[in-house]
């Protein structure tokens, strides 16, 4: 004997009152109409919407499986979230809890301010320095190596040979092998800046080369005698420059990690500030023009321009002088001002 199957939905009966169905508990109810929920009637349509069954039961159906199929609930927890929370332990006499603290914000605002002070307060205690007396004698013992070098190292991009002292350079001859040495390692430095996208050793290296070039085979004789003689002092304002800027060296540096930027900035300063103050005391005295002889050495740095073969005025020489110490002073302002609107920026910027 066949069995038939259960129908998946509850059987329609049709009654007085309309269509009837199976509930939930059971017992039979009305059918409603899909629209307006009055009792469905045994026709096709309903009596009071009109709205027809068959069609509506089909969008209903259609709507159902359009629909998108709702997510089970989440199970309710086992344990208050309240009891998981971190306590408040902080007493409500203290005050409220500062924010966290950025080292790396801490170190760049101190470093700002370290450059900030550091040139001024060099170039003051080079000045008072320098206008002591005891204390003046001391620092041109500190100063006097660079003002050899200075003679040394404008023989070398001239290509000649040099070897400075504590008093005196000794100059030599022209040296092809020297100036090919300086060229290959010019060149090298630039290579090598270029190779680590460091422009400004590109330039460094580039111009030190082409000066090199010019010096070497440019220049007469009598030219580069006068530039030897002249970039004593000169030639030590220069390098008190390029030694001050160091202290703007980038962190991680050689120069930054083993704090020797600090002890190039102290002789840096007592070099600009030596030859400034020596040359404008000049000016305002002929009398403070260092000229004479050394025993041992021969004729100042002075006495050589002044008299035969460059015979400058002693006007001229003070005035040369006196703009290199400018040019070497606007230098270091204008980096200055540079590196001071970069860190006020790079510290807003945080």
């Amino acid at each position: 004997m066949a069995v038939k199957p259960t129908p998946l939905h509850p059987p329609i009966f049709a009654g007085r009152g309309g269509l009837l169905e199976w509930n939930h508990r059971g017992s039979l109810v009305p059918q409603a109409c899909p629209r307006c929920q009055s009792p469905r009637a045994a026709g096709p349509e309903c009596p009071r919407c009109g709205i027809i069954y068959a069609k509506a039961e089909a969008r209903a159906a259609r709507q159902r499986e359009e629909a998108p199929a709702v997510a089970p609930g989440e199970p309710p927890p086992l344990v208050d979230p309240a009891w998981l929370a971190t306590p408040d332990l902080r007493p409500d006499v203290l005050p409220p809890e500062t924010p966290a603290w950025d080292g790396d914000a801490e170190e760049a605002a101190f470093e700002h301010r370290l450059r900030t002070w550091a040139i001024p307060v060099a170039l003051l205690v080079s000045y008072v320095a320098l206008n002591g007396n005891f204390s003046a004698f001391a620092a041109r013992l500190i100063t006097m190596p660079f003002h050899e070098l200075g003679h040394a190292m404008t023989a070398w991009f001239c290509g000649r040979s040099a070897f400075p002292t504590l008093w005196k350079t000794a100059i030599f001859g022209r040296s092809y092998l020297l100036a090919l040495m300086l060229a290959a390692a010019l060149g090298a430095w630039a290579w090598w800046g270029w190779r680590r996208r460091q422009w400004l050793w590109v330039a460094c290296g580039a111009s030190l080369l082409a000066l090199q070039a010019v010096g070497t085979l440019l220049l007469s004789p009598q030219t580069v005698d006068m530039l030897i003689t002249f970039n004593g002092d000169g030639g030590m304002m220069v390098l008190g420059t390029v030694m001050m800027l160091t202290i703007y060296a980038p962190a991680g540096s050689y120069l930054h990690k083993q704090a020797l930027r600090w002890g190039f900035l102290g002789l840096g300063a007592l070099s600009l500030v030596d030859g400034l103050l020596t040359w404008w005391k000049s000016k305002k005295d002929f009398n403070a023009i260092p000229f004479g002889r050394m025993e041992g050495v021969g004729l100042s740095d002075a006495s050589k321009l002044v008299g035969m073969p460059h015979n400058w005025g002693e006007h001229q020489l003070i005035g040369r002088y006196l703009t290199v110490a400018t040019v070497c002073f606007a230098v270091v302002a204008g980096v200055y001002v540079v590196q001071f609107v970069r860190g006020r920026a790079r510290l807003a910027a945080r």
